[in-house]
Parts: structure tokens; sequence; C-alpha cells
């Protein structure tokens, strides 16, 4: 028979010490501890399957505790009984766990956004972001993609009615729920395409059949001569902070994106030639615009100018915040302040374009000049790829003309 080893103790590990070479103590069923010269100490298991010697690393001592590293080594010997080798049952479950760390459904849809990132208008690219973190992460993210079943897809679409943010109130849930799911499905084919799934379960999904029929609504919008008073209300009746109030006035006589307001830093503006150069990516087009400045808007600018937080790279910074620009809601809010209820920030853009359009005669401009003040597309391709022309100077006049409209009671 060979030698019993005697059990080893917590004392007896402590004072064990380092020797010129390693030597090993063994406290029997196969488990030894392994002293190298260094004094580090690492538990092994030493077997024997298929006739081979073989070892298995548990860890460190004292990171692995003489008891851990005992129970361990009763689970080794139960694979060895199985005719499991436990070095390669490791090593295949390390690469399970690789695997289901790379098919993990949170992890592939922030690879998704980081994609998306230089496509997206910085805006929207949040927005996408926020709606994935409120509506699908909580009950998705966790999992991995090839277990997410065509039910669990049905549910969080059913699910987006109930779910409540601020702006809860003023957002169609029925919209945003085929938002969602739309969402779900750019990020499968994505993971499809990069080989993390095999499955496009959105797609198997008849948004008709789950949601009611939606009803878009119009952009709240005044063109008729009643946007006169509605600007005449926020030069004279506004109260509250002057950057908010200036803000409104930029956004009427421009006729800008909301968010093109909100994004506007002082590196864009060039007041030696009177314009504002956004580049591309602060653009939903992703195209550079220009925008003209007429003697009123270079005024303005001027004077916040002069008096700008210079800790802000934003002309229309946050009045709290004051790094941080505009939030997405404060336009809309500032016109129900003013009892506007019948037209919203967006609205500037359909005042503008409706009321330009109707006087076309008086102020002299094609569709093309209107279009471009708008960053609209205009014409086909083989137009566009014809023309060149902003209409930076024509634009300029019809601001000052539109200027005028507003300005005249």
């Amino acid at each position: 028979m060979g030698r019993i080893a005697t059990p080893l103790s917590d004392r007896k590990i402590k004072l064990a010490k380092p020797k010129e070479k390693i030597y090993r103590l063994s406290d029997g069923n196969g488990l030894v501890l392994e002293i190298k010269p260094n004094g580090s100490k690492v538990w092994r298991v030493r077997y024997t399957l298929h006739k081979k010697a073989k070892t298995y690393t548990i860890g460190d001592y004292p990171t692995i505790s003489l008891a851990e590293a005992r129970a361990i080594t009763i689970d080794v010997k139960n694979l060895i009984t199985k005719g499991i080798d436990p070095v390669r049952y490791r090593q295949e479950q390390e690469l399970q766990k690789k695997l289901e760390s790379k098919k993990n459904f949170k992890r592939i849809a922030q690879e998704y956004f980081e994609l998306k990132r230089g496509e997206l208008a910085p805006s929207y690219y949040e927005k996408l972001q926020r709606r994935a973190e409120i509506y699908i992460y909580p009950f998705i993210g966790f999992k991995n993609i090839d277990n997410i079943t065509k039910a669990d897809i049905v549910e969080i679409i059913k699910k987006v009615k109930d779910i409540h943010t601020p702006s809860t109130k003023t957002t169609n849930k029925v919209e945003t729920a085929r938002r969602i799911h739309s969402l779900l499905r750019q990020i499968w084919q994505f993971a499809l395409h990069n080989d993390y799934t095999t499955q496009d379960t959105p797609s198997r999904i008849d948004i008709t059949k789950i949601l009611p029929k939606y009803k878009p609504s119009h952009i709240k919008a005044v063109t008729t001569e009643g946007i006169k008073n509605i600007y005449q209300a926020i030069i004279h009746d506004f109260k509250g902070y002057t950057i908010i109030q200036d803000a409104l006035q930029f956004l009427a006589l421009t006729a800008l994106r909301p968010g093109n307001i909100r994004n506007l830093k002082w590196e864009y503006v060039d007041f030696n030639n009177a314009l504002i150069l956004f580049p591309p990516e602060a653009m939903k087009t992703k195209e550079r615009f220009r925008l003209p400045l007429t003697p009123t808007l270079q005024a303005l600018l001027e004077s916040l100018h002069r008096n700008r937080n210079h800790t802000s790279p934003y002309v229309f910074h946050s009045p709290i915040q004051t790094f941080n620009m505009l939030s997405e809601n404060t336009l809309n809010v500032a016109h129900k302040r003013l009892g506007i209820h019948d037209h919203n920030a967006h609205g500037w853009r359909s005042s503008f374009s409706t009321i330009c359009y109707e006087h076309q005669r008086e102020h002299g401009f094609g569709a093309e000049v209107i279009e471009a003040q708008l960053a609209h597309k205009f014409g086909n391709n083989v137009t566009r790829a014809y023309m060149r022309s902003d209409f930076l100077e024509e634009r300029r006049e019809l601001l000052k003309w539109w200027e005028g409209y507003l300005s005249h009671q």
C-alpha cells in the first residue's frame, strides 16, 4: 500500500517556506499544494486518466482556501470517474462562456450603436440608445440572442404602452412601439450579418397583428397670419431665461430644425462672413449646411457672444447646466408657457414652408431656394448632381423677407 498523506492544515500551509526548488505538500485524494521559490503557493490535483498522469490546476492560495480546494478536488474526481478529462472540461466551459458573452444581446446592441454613431445625428443617436435602455434592455438585455423568442419580442412591443417616461403624455405609444420593433429588426440584421446569430426573429412578426392601426398626427403648426401673433408673443411676452427667448427667436427667424438650434456651437459661427457653417455630423442630412445671417440674426448672436458663458461650447446652452445644450423638450415647453398650444418648435418649419410658397410672387424666390433653407434635398439625383449652389445669398434675402412678414402687423 502507498503511504497515506497526512491532511494539511491552514497552520501547516502558512508555515511552509519557499526553497531553492519547487516542492509539494500533499493533502490526499490527489490534492497537492505546490510551493515555488518565489513564495507563491498553488493548488493542483494530480490524477490518472486513460493510463496517463495529468495535473489539474485549481488556483493560488490563499485566494482559494484549503476548504475550497478540497471541494473542487471532489468535483474534479467526479468528472474523472465519469471518464471526463477535467482540464478539457474546463476549457470547454470557458469557451462556452466566451461564446455566451459574444452572443449577449446588450453587447451586440451596443456594438450596433457604435457602428451607427458616425452615421446618425447625435440627437437621434441618443434617442435610439434611450429607447433601448428603457424599452428593450430590462427584458432581454441579459439574454443570449439565440435564446430570445418571438414571444419575448411580442411581449416587449405590447409592454411599451405601460412604460411611463417624462414624455409619455406627449408621445404616441403605438408609434413608439412600432419604432421599438423597427430598432429590434435593425439590431438583428446587424447580428445576422456579423454571424452572432442565424435567426432573424423580429422579421417573423407582423406588427399589424399586434398593434392597432397608427394614425399619424400632423405637426402642430400655424400656417396662417396668426403666426405673426406667436412671433410677437415670443418677442414681447416671454417671461423666463433670456437665452431660451433668444433661442425661440432664432428658431422662428431661420426655420432650422430644433435640434440644430440646440446643437449650434460657437465654433460654427463666422461673424466675418455673416454665416453659420454646420458640419455634416451636426445635420440630419449628414451634409454640410451654410446658414446665412441677416442683420437681426447677426446682432442677436453678437449680443450673446459679448455676454457668453465661456465654459460652454453651445450658443443656446442650458440655463441651469451651462456646459450642456438645451434639453430636447425645452423649446416646446416654452411655447406652452406662452399659451401657444396649436404650434410647437418644429412647427416653424411648416409655417415657413407654407407661407413662403403662398407668397412666392411677393418675395420672388423659387422652390429650390425655399427647400435649400429647410435643408431639404431638391429634385432627383440627376438634378442634384448638376446643382452645386446652395443659394446662400438668395436665402439671406428670403430670410429678410420672412422676418419682415413676421414683424408686420
